[in-house]
């Protein structure tokens, strides 16, 4: 329900000269993460390929697509899908597929391993790791991320996987007592 103003849901929003055609009635879509996704341009070698497994409108895909060779931009929302699609077009985001595809699947439906797999969905990536890890190349990197109550939270899950090294980093305050996390793993 719209509170005050105009009676919509849907908006552009701008950042780091991209334009997004967000409407929240459809999908989901936070402008706090705008800094990490930088953080995380700031990581990418040229020519990487990439897989975003639950990219919504398709922020992390529009703006990975600078440096990489391949997104492959996945999310089981039809309306995140149609509007990934309006805002992979108007940023002339050429290097991204959008997927609409359940993303447990995607080790059977993708013949191909990722440089880079990001994990954007706190509140169930976790359970997604073992996709993530079939589909990132060894020495590939995976970022999951999550909301925490307390330091280390997931990093037990992580570890039951062929992890070469794992980092969390804190991403912002979600809520009194949790954070948004994420685990920087490189696989082994």
């Amino acid at each position: 329900a719209v509170l005050a103003g105009i009676s919509t849901t849907s908006t552009t929003h701008q950042e780091f000269g991209n334009r997004y055609e967000i409407d929240l009635s459809l999908a989901y879509f936070s402008a706090r993460l705008a800094t990490e996704r930088q953080q995380i341009l700031s990581l990418l070698e040229p020519g990487e390929e990439i897989l975003d497994m639950f990219a919504g409108v398709g922020p992390f895909a529009v703006t990975l697509s600078r440096r990489a060779k391949l997104v492959v931009a996945v999310d089981i929302n039809p309306g995140a899908v149609l509007l990934m699609q309006k805002n992979i077009a108007n940023n002339r985001a050429r290097t991204v597929l959008p997927v609409f595809a359940d993303a447990t699947i995607l080790p059977d439906l993708l013949d191909r391993k990722f440089d880079r797999v990001i994990m954007n969905h706190p509140s169930g990536a976790p359970s997604f790791l073992p996709a993530a890890f079939a589909l990132c190349r060894p020495g590939g990197a995976i970022h999951c991320y999550t909301l925490a109550s307390e330091e280390g939270q997931a990093l037990a899950e992580i570890r039951r996987f062929p992890v070469r090294e794992v980092r969390e980093r804190y991403v912002r305050s979600y809520a009194p007592g949790r954070w948004h996390a994420v685990y920087d793993i490189i696989a082994k």
